[in-house]
């Protein structure tokens, strides 16, 4: 059992927080200094604890700690003021000592102690020779190292206070971060880059009900949907290893045990070395939101059903007025068409935002119309992914029908020799206007006998008139024996908004 003097000094020593810590230049010096002033090849700064000591500062030894059986330094904490033991090998308290007895066949010993501000004594700064010194050390050398001695406790002094004050400025940021992190109407975490979770913010445990031991590590798992359980796992460690930042949608089960949806990002954090060692996130409840989403798919749904009907209705009655009005039939098949083509653009018009409409899309929904999926090696589709205005779809989907039609009944799609090249591209036009060409190219075409109403009629009409009108478009039609060339130029933004 430790005794009273044993137990104030492991209580210093913790205070002070030296013990096995990396040399430092301040103590190094003091030792170098004490060598020099005694003349002496070894110096220490040895700390006395239950069972070792161990040197903050040498010069002249190997080792940085003995057994405590070893030391010489220990008697010299019983005795106030400067310790001197001028032969070890005359001295009972040192004469088996194993240092002394063997390598390195110490003979002289001084130390002055390191003394706390309440009066423990620690530790000591020390001097060791090889050879003996019966008249001790000079009366200089003496009040040198009891001097040393006080400037190694000064540095400790130092040492503690700046260490005490490190720590109190963390607290206290520590405490300002939490504060402000509860502000935060969403959870804020950090974890490893595995996804063991070293922190979380108050709201969290308001939320999940889970204690900070049942949410650390790997139990804040425990609460996500086990729908989604697994691929938020595997998503997140896919992203810390890709060193990219994550965000996903999920489910997380409250304490009053109902999921709710919200939105989880994480960013990977570097740490001095810039490796990245650890990330953190903010988890957003979007639950309202998600909610509000779907309800608004459902009436999209719904809408895109009833104006489909609707359209159906117009069919029904446009086909009953040609009955009582005895159109030809040719006229009621283009009516239909162009009918149909208004339907197609609707079901593309009723896309939410996040599928945007793009004019790879508008073509192909045409083409498909027309069968154009059998005649891949007689069509050719080539051009960027382009995002269209929604304002614009519906004028430029009839125009694209009016061409798709023609094409299948007269042109490049009515006959195996026939060719078919659509292309497009963006670039900036005046006052660097964001603009699409698009270029609609046949070969093989048989046209149609002088009069007809198909090349020069409505179709031509809407590509050479309503397409500027409406789109300020720019286009042109060039129609010869055996070729078409059709250009559509118009703006991607609106024309109200210029850039810088």
């Amino acid at each position: 059992m430790p005794d009273l003097e044993e137990t104030a000094r492991s209580n210093a020593l913790g205070r002070y927080a030296i013990l096995d810590t990396a040399p430092e230049p301040a103590f190094d010096d003091l030792v170098l200094l004490a060598s020099r002033i005694c003349e002496a090849p070894v110096a220490l700064i040895s700390l006395v604890g239950s069972d070792r000591q161990w040197f903050k500062a040498r010069i002249g030894l190997a080792p940085s700690e003995m057994p405590i059986e070893q030391s010489v330094c220990r008697h010299a904490l019983k005795q106030a003021g400067l310790f001197v033991i001028p032969d070890l090998t005359l001295d009972p308290r040192t004469s088996g000592n194993p240092l002394v007895t063997g390598e390195p066949h110490i003979r002289f010993y001084a130390g002055a102690q390191l003394v706390t501000s309440d009066g423990v004594a620690f530790g000591t700064i020390c001097v060791i020779d090889t050879k003996p010194r019966p008249e001790g050390l000079t009366d200089n050398q003496a009040s040198s190292l009891e001097a040393l001695a006080r400037q190694a406790m000064s540095q400790m002094e130092l040492r503690r206070v700046i260490a005490e004050r490190a720590e109190t400025a963390l607290r206290r940021s520590e405490e300002r971060f939490q504060a402000l992190a509860n502000l935060v109407p969403g959870f804020l975490w950090s974890s490893d880059l595995v996804g063991r979770a070293t922190w979380f913010s108050e709201r969290w445990y308001e939320y999940s009900g889970q204690s900070e031991p049942e949410a650390l590590g790997y139990g804040w798992q425990t609460v996500i949907h086990p729908d989604e359980r697994e691929y938020t796992i595997t998503g997140f460690r896919a992203a810390m290893d890709q060193k990219r930042p994550y965000s996903r949608e999920y489910r997380i089960r409250g304490k009053d045990g109902i999921y709710r949806w919200f939105m989880v990002r994480a960013e990977p954090i570097r740490d001095a070395a810039g490796q990245i060692d650890r990330c953190y996130g903010a988890v957003t409840d979007i639950h309202d939101l998600h909610e509000l989403q779907q309800r608004q798919a459902v009436l999209v749904d719904e809408l895109q059903h009833r104006t489909r009907n609707l359209l159906a209705v117009v069919r029904s009655i446009a086909q009953q007025t040609m009955t009582q009005t005895g159109p030809t039939e040719q006229f009621c098949d283009r009516f239909n068409d162009r009918l149909a083509a208004l339907s197609r653009v609707q079901g593309l018009l009723s896309r939410s935002d996040k599928e945007p409409i793009t004019i790879q899309a508008l073509i192909q929904i045409e083409l498909d119309a027309f069968g154009v999926a059998a005649m891949q090696a007689r069509v050719a589709l080539k051009g960027p992914p382009v995002r269209l205005r929604k304002v614009s779809v519906q004028t430029l989907a009839l125009a694209l029908h009016e061409l798709a039609t023609n094409a299948r009944k007269y042109g490049s799609l009515a006959n195996e020799q026939g060719r078919l090249w659509v292309s497009w591209d963006t670039y900036r036009g005046e006052d660097e206007e964001r603009r699409l060409s698009l270029v609609w190219q046949e070969e093989g075409i048989r046209r149609p006998q002088e009069g007809s109403p198909i090349r020069r009629g409505y179709g031509r009409d809407l590509i050479e008139k309503a397409l500027p009108y409406a789109l300020k478009a720019r286009t042109s039609y060039e129609l010869s024996e055996a070729q078409l060339r059709c250009v559509i130029d118009l703006p991607l933004t609106d024309g109200a908004k210029k850039r810088p």
